[in-house]
């Protein structure tokens, strides 16, 4: 693998004057025994751990000992020039030392310390890493990283799959030039980083891969499952998994073995047929295989017919994972249910057709049912005249919302006295025909036979009218033939322009006030009949 170091070029300082670099003249120290040994400098600062550290003054070659900070005593060091102008040079340790100030020591026992302090250039490398064997790149959630450096002390944490998952704290050896960590479970396949985890920090990137082994699946079953019960997953290294994803829902519940080479999960309700995916905690989804979620099944509406109002019961299996119920033209409750049995009251507005199941996941199944229907046993008249009073005896009739009768317009009655079997009405004056039909007060009809209106014989006026004193209007009905007399309140109208059965035009008399009155008509047997109102308006006066 490719090396990632900050490289760095070591200046070899020319042993001419004073050029090395780093530290002043102004450290100027010197021998207090009078050896005239001095010390002018020192360098280079920082310097290379493990590089080569020069001196320059007078008679340096009389030094016997160099104390760095930390460091064991150097006595050993080259000479690259003596006497009044003399260099030497040290080894400076690879470990140990620390920033202070120089101590350099004469034969005699004198000291020489400088005043400015040393300071170091760390420069950190990362030469190779492995897992298990050198030039492995790939290993399992667990297993043991090695990591190979310089400077690698200074590396307090190492950034996996885009999180800063591993601490210095949680390495399992740290030192200058190794460190090994196991692979934590976060990590995924890609490169990683080694970081100081300064507040700007410097970080190093692999140019290799570090290639995670994936959990791998064998088996699921049972395929076919209802939910809230458990699957087993099995397969190799499922301890990575961190979650499991239905289609529809997250698992809530599951339970990793041990040995990590099963999971048994509890399908949630809300699951539906699709694929499982195991998801690890460094988000990587592996697909599991699929499953078919059951729906109650053996379905039994009873009783059946069942009244609008009354209870319905449903029998089969599965119905507890039933979480509602519609009926048809209307939606429904349930009041108690079990996994065989579901109890539920029948809407007013429910119409026949099949009551509707629904799962949680979404999923729904139906099971037929009918309703029961009015049913006309007896008619008070099986011949009769509009405008007369009628009974109905039957069953169901509470069922009935209005009355529908043959004729011009459908004439309707939706003003009932009814009991569940009985219904009492007056027949609109209009109604002329055979039969009627019942309107349901679920919206469906039943239609009825076995009775025939006869057209009435009492005149009526099919809309209110408006007209002028002294002046004619027209008035539009039926049974005019019949009339013999008309009157504006208790005005008899006295002149007709024209008379039909159906229409008569007529004039206001000029003596009635302006105002709204009750048009009636009375028929030869003296019968008085309030056909419609009549307004009238004064004239307009030319002035």
């Amino acid at each position: 693998m490719k090396k990632y170091y900050n490289t760095f070029i070591m200046l070899v300082i020319a042993l001419t004057g004073l050029s090395l670099t780093g530290c002043s003249n102004d450290d100027l120290n010197t021998d207090q025994f009078g050896n005239d040994i001095t010390l002018q400098s020192f360098g280079p600062c920082p310097v290379l751990r493990g590089g080569t550290l020069h001196f320059v003054g007078s008679n340096l070659d009389q030094i016997s000992e160099i104390d760095l900070p930390g460091a064991d005593p150097i006595t050993q060091y080259q000479v690259l020039k003596s006497g009044r102008e003399s260099e030497i040079t040290i080894q400076v340790p690879a470990e140990k030392c620390t920033t202070g100030t120089v101590t350099l020591k004469t034969a005699k026992g004198g000291v020489i310390t400088s005043v400015t302090p040393i300071t170091y250039r760390e420069d950190i490398k990362l030469t190779e890493f492995y897992v298990g064997t050198e030039k492995n790149y790939t290993g399992s959630v667990g297993q043991t990283l090695t990591i190979k450096g310089d400077y690698l002390n200074l590396i307090h944490g190492i950034i996996f799959a885009d999180k800063d998952t591993v601490n210095e704290k949680q390495f399992a050896s740290h030192d200058r030039y190794t460190i090994t960590v196991a692979i934590p479970k976060e990590a995924k396949t890609g490169t990683f980083k080694l970081t100081d985890l300064a507040a700007s920090p410097n970080e190093i990137e692999t140019s290799e891969a570090l290639v995670i082994n994936l959990p791998t699946v064998s088996s699921l079953a049972p395929e076919t499952i209802k939910a809230g019960n458990n699957i087993t997953i099995t397969g190799e290294s499922l301890d990575q998994i961190a979650s499991v994803k239905f289609t529809g829902a997250p698992a809530d519940k599951f339970t990793i073995a041990q040995d990590g080479k099963s999971i048994s999960v509890t399908v949630p309700s809300k699951a539906t047929d699709g694929e499982v995916n195991l998801v690890t905690f460094s988000g990587v989804e592996i697909p599991a295989g699929s499953i078919k979620t059951v729906v109650p099944t053996e379905l039994v509406a009873t009783p059946n017919p069942v009244k609008n109002g009354a209870d319905v019961t449903i029998t089969g299996k599965d119905l507890d994972l039933v979480t509602g119920i519609a009926f048809p033209n209307a939606a429904g409750s349930i009041k108690s249910s079990s996994a065989t049995t579901i109890v539920a009251t029948v809407p007013q507005t429910a119409q026949n057709g099949d009551i509707t199941l629904s799962l949680a996941n979404g999923k729904t199944v139906t099971v037929a049912y009918k309703l029961v229907a009015p049913v006309v046993t007896e008619f008070s008249q099986t011949s009769i005249i509009a405008g007369n009073a009628l009974v109905i005896k039957g069953i169901n009739l509470d069922l009935v919302a209005s009355v529908v009768f043959p004729g011009d317009g459908s004439p309707t009655v939706t003003t009932l006295t009814q009991t569940e079997t009985a219904i009492g009405l007056t027949i609109p004056e209009a109604a002329e025909g055979t039969g009627l039909k019942f309107i349901l007060k679920n919206g469906e009809t039943v239609d009825v036979t076995g009775i025939t209106i006869n057209a009435s014989s009492t005149p009526a006026v099919s809309a209110d009218v408006k007209g002028t004193t002294g002046e004619y209007v027209t008035i539009n009905g039926k049974n005019f033939n019949n009339v013999e007399t008309v009157s504006i309140g208790d005005t008899k109208i006295i002149k007709f322009s024209a008379r039909t059965n159906t229409s008569m035009t007529f004039q206001i008399p000029a003596t009635v006030a302006a105002g709204t009155y009750n048009l009636k008509m009375v028929t030869p047997d003296g019968t008085s009949t309030v056909v419609c109102k009549i307004t009238a308006a004064s004239p307009e006066l030319d002035v």
